[in-house]
Parts: structure tokens; sequence; C-alpha cells
């Protein structure tokens, strides 16, 4: 059974609020498949012509992946896609028999080969140049650099999330502007300017002051509140 797939189907539910594609002057309905412009004259066309219009031949040796708002969705040969819904401007084919599948700010992806580089994933994920892609992994959070690949083979599903590049802390409730990631405390009181011979505290998760000792790196996040300190003595 063929099923009509509409941009963004149950992804984003702002798309239904956009304007349907309309076809361009010559009367047919267009998009791209790795930036090739393929037009039909049937506003429905299933997988399999998409690919075969395209230039990937057999179809059946390729994936397509639908690039949406949010998210992008394999489609099947036999399914058809509405390009009159926004949404379905673009499309990726690989040659590839697998379907490999990631999340970033928890919408869902689907793509065609192994491995995705880091400036792809910014033009799929439309993500903003004052904003980072950060990879959740054993506890922990990498920043991926413009030269990264994200091997998308490791067992389970890989977490993305986007942060901004700069975030605001405030240093004796004065705000300061800092470029994310984890610091020294050395270079912490540095960037802050601390008093020679004071302390460095934060506000941890609690609530309370705590105490960075020397050596102890931290990943500072946006919003955190920093303050110098006498040595075992009061506020400064």
């Amino acid at each position: 059974m063929k099923n009509a797939l509409t941009g963004g189907q149950a992804r984003d539910h702002h798309v239904e609020t956009e304007p349907a594609r309309r076809p361009g002057p010559d009367g047919k309905f267009f998009t791209t498949v790795n930036d090739i412009t393929v037009k039909f004259s049937d506003a429905t066309p299933a997988g399999e012509r998409i690919l075969d219009k395209a230039g990937f031949k057999p179809a059946g040796d390729f994936v397509l992946i639908q690039l949406m708002r949010r998210g992008t969705r394999s489609i099947g040969l036999d399914e058809t896609v509405d390009l009159t819904a926004a949404g379905t401007e673009a499309f990726r084919a690989f040659k590839s028999d697998r379907i490999l599948r990631f999340t970033m700010d928890d919408h869902g992806y689907e793509w065609g080969v192994r491995t995705i580089a880091e400036p792809e994933l910014r033009v799929i994920g439309r993500v903003r140049d004052d904003e980072v892609i950060i990879l959740e992994r054993d506890g922990k959070d990498v920043e991926l650099k413009a030269d990264d690949h994200l091997d998308l083979g490791e067992k389970g599903t890989e977490h993305l999330q986007t942060e901004k590049r700069l975030i605001t802390v405030f240093f004796e409730n004065e705000p300061r502007e800092i470029r994310r990631g984890t610091y020294s405390t050395e270079q912490l009181k540095t960037l802050f300017g601390v008093q020679e011979g004071y302390v460095l505290e934060v506000i941890n998760e609690e609530g309370n002051l705590t105490e960075l000792k020397p050596g102890k790196r931290l990943r500072v996040k946006d919003g955190m509140r920093f303050f110098e300190q006498v040595p075992c003595g009061g506020s400064s």
C-alpha cells in the first residue's frame, strides 16, 4: 500500500501553517536530490521515481532521505511524497542498504550512511552560526568541531543537542558573556579577574556556594553564578 507523506508529517506542527508549494512556471512540481533538481507532472511521485529521475539507478540500491523542517525520514520505494507540502524541497540519496538514526534537540533523524560531517549536521538540523552541536555520550558532553564526523554505527542511538556558542554567566552578580565549555579553576579566575589570594566559588545545583579547588575542571553552563571569597572568610 502506498502512503502519501507530507513534509514534516508527525514531526513539526508548525509546518501545517506554511503555505502549500506551487508548481514552477512550467507547471511542473519540483524538488532536489543531492542538489539535483528534478521535476514531475504528478505532485505525488513515489520514492523509486524520485531516485530514478535524479539518476540514482537502480533505485533499489539507494536510500532516499527527506529533509524536513525538524528531522529527516527515509522514504520507501513505493511510498509517495506530496510535493505540494512544505518540507519537500530537498532530499538526500545514498548508495546503501541501511538506515541509521540519531536525535538532535529531541527530533528524530534518519540517515543513509554510517558517518555524517558536522557541517552536514548544521544544514539538516538548521543549526545557526551562533550555536554549537553537543554530543551526549557516556555521561559527558562533547562539542563537535567543524572537521568532526559523527559515527552513527556505534551501538545505540546518538543524541545531540544544540547550545549557544556564547553563554551568559554572572561574576559578583555582574553578567559576563563567555564561550561555553569546560574550564579549569585557574582559567576561570583569570577570566573573571579574581583578586590575588582569593578563592572562586560557584552556586551549585542545590543553591549552595561551593569552592572551586585548584585544578578542578567545570563545565560552565548558561546562568551560572560565581563569587570571589577571602579564604575561610566572608564574602568580598
